[in-house]
């Protein structure tokens, strides 16, 4: 797959992208809505990608292609999920963009002062701390959803009531993918400054 050219593309291009974009989702276990919800579109846009009625934009054309020639191995999202479970770390992992809750730590829950049941699939964006907003802010700039920056540290200020009690003294962000192509970040608290960044 190259990068798409709307000006280039032919029905058949338009059509065998389809047929290819049907088979890996299939292969990858993802729903259409789940693939829409990914991608920022609606369902039915997918089916019709699906289709051969419509060509994607060259920036979806771009996320399907960086989802699509990524290696799957689902069993290492597990090992990630387990490992963030049942870390004895303040630590969750959230989807990159929509910032909805995966799984957390027991410790992170505890300073949550809630389980994360509730939370689970949820965005946590409105309990953001004004660091954590300045910092997804710059992301932007550091050239965070182009592969530029894997990683990053910054000072917050706790909070100690609502919406949500934060402890955090420093914040790690660390963004990897998962098997079906979603890109995530793994969040880790500390009360100092880790020596390593």
């Amino acid at each position: 797959m190259q990068p798409v050219n709307p000006q280039n593309t032919t029905a058949e291009d338009t059509a065998r992208f389809g047929r290819k974009l049907r088979q890996w989702r299939r292969m990858a276990e993802i729903k259409q809505q789940r693939l829409a919800d990914i991608l920022g579109v609606t369902q039915a846009t997918v089916s019709r990608w699906e289709k051969g009625m419509q060509q994607p934009a060259p920036l979806q054309y771009q996320l399907l292609h960086d989802m699509m020639t990524r290696n799957r191995n689902i069993r290492l999202d597990h090992a990630v999920k387990r490992l963030v479970v049942q870390s004895r770390q303040r630590v969750h992992l959230i989807e990159d963009r929509s910032h909805r809750l995966l799984c957390s730590s027991h410790p992170r829950q505890h300073e949550w002062q809630r389980a994360d049941h509730d939370l689970l699939g949820q965005s946590l964006w409105r309990f953001a701390t004004p660091e954590i907003a300045a910092a997804e802010k710059s992301l932007h700039h550091m050239g965070w959803h182009d592969d530029m920056a894997d990683h990053v540290l910054f000072a917050n200020s706790a909070r100690d009531g609502a919406p949500m009690r934060i402890i955090d003294r420093y914040i790690l962000w660390e963004r990897f993918f998962l098997a079906d192509g979603r890109a995530v970040r793994l969040t880790t608290g500390f009360d100092d400054r880790p020596q390593q960044y």
